[in-house]
């Protein structure tokens, strides 16, 4: 039997009470620490009127560190130029030609490491404890082109075993609709979170049954890659009910991949695909999607493809 009169026993209280204590010193240290080494919300607001009166049409307005929200109240002119990735890819730049980073002083190098190529600001606007950087992307780096730009002229249509039943163009919506499908289940252009980052994607939810959605459209402009990548967004992946997705690639009439996506799982997948063969004449691409199972739940499915040079596809 324990003696409760013990220095040991008497102790063990006062032991928990302490750690419980110190715990709860580290912990406001910390939030002394870091509320202290971020920006003050005066210099993010200033930084935010520069990058709307310096922002273009081809622009591309980054926040760093990323999750911080401080200067976009100011920013809502700019909201369509944000980019929001952790870490983009070259691909999720296509279209920018200059990136306005906004970012805390201390923190500035880091910002630019996050980017896909070897970057150096062009100019530096110091606001105090905000920098806000104007930083070109090179010529041989940008994209103008995906698939998202060529959707309304594809062929759509869910295909079983014994018929192909075409889906309509609603241009209103901007949308692919096939009948029978799931209520949302339309083919368009999408922004989801694909591997932790937001990705600009066309959606495909697989259908259900012994059929498989398809997707033919040729991509007029193809150089020496044709960059394809795909995955299931974030939500999808973390439901408990989720299966698993198979797609296949087919590059003119040829199939270039055959992939099982695992339902759990979101992965923004790269498929890179020789082209230069075909001499920057069009080639016509075919994506199959389907579920394994008979009635998909929330599978939201999603691809695009960039026809990029060989140094746009090595950053």
């Amino acid at each position: 039997m324990t003696d409760r009169t013990s220095p040991t026993f008497r102790l063990g209280p006062l032991l928990a009470a302490g750690l419980l204590v110190l715990v709860g010193l580290i912990s406001l240290a910390l939030q002394y620490r870091f509320a202290n080494t971020g920006a003050d919300q005066a210099d993010w607001d200033r930084a935010a009127e520069l990058a709307v009166e310096l922002a273009q049409p081809t622009d591309g307005i980054r926040v760093h560190p990323t999750w911080s929200e401080a200067p976009l109240p100011a920013m809502k002119p700019l909201g369509n130029l944000l980019n929001r990735q952790h870490q983009p890819l070259v691909e999720d730049l296509i279209g920018i030609e200059r990136l306005l980073i906004l970012s805390e002083a201390n923190r500035t190098s880091q910002a630019l490491q996050m980017l896909p190529f070897d970057a150096a600001p062009d100019h530096v606007h110091d606001l105090d404890s905000v920098q806000l950087l104007e930083v070109t992307i090179p010529l041989e780096l940008r994209l103008h082109h995906d698939l998202i730009g060529q959707l309304s002229g594809a062929d759509v249509a869910y295909v079983g075993d014994d018929e192909v039943q075409p889906c309509r163009w609603h241009r209103a919506s901007g949308a692919w609709r096939c009948r029978g499908s799931r209520r949302g289940a339309m083919v368009q252009p999408i922004l989801l979170e694909i591997e932790h980052d937001p990705r600009r994607c066309v959606q495909a939810f697989p259908p259900s049954g012994e059929r498989h959605l398809s997707i033919e459209m040729t991509i007029e402009e193809a150089s020496d890659i044709l960059r394809i990548r795909a995955g299931l967004d974030q939500r999808a992946a973390r439901l408990e009910r989720g299966q698993d997705v198979i797609y296949r690639l087919y590059v003119n009439e040829s199939k270039v991949a055959d992939q099982r996506v695992d339902g759990h799982t979101s992965i923004w997948q790269a498929h890179d695909i020789p082209t230069s063969e075909f001499d920057g004449q069009p080639v016509d691409l075919r994506i199959e999607v389907e579920s394994i199972a008979d009635e998909p739940h929330h599978r939201r499915f999603c691809f695009n493809a960039w026809p990029m040079t060989t140094t746009q596809a090595s950053n």
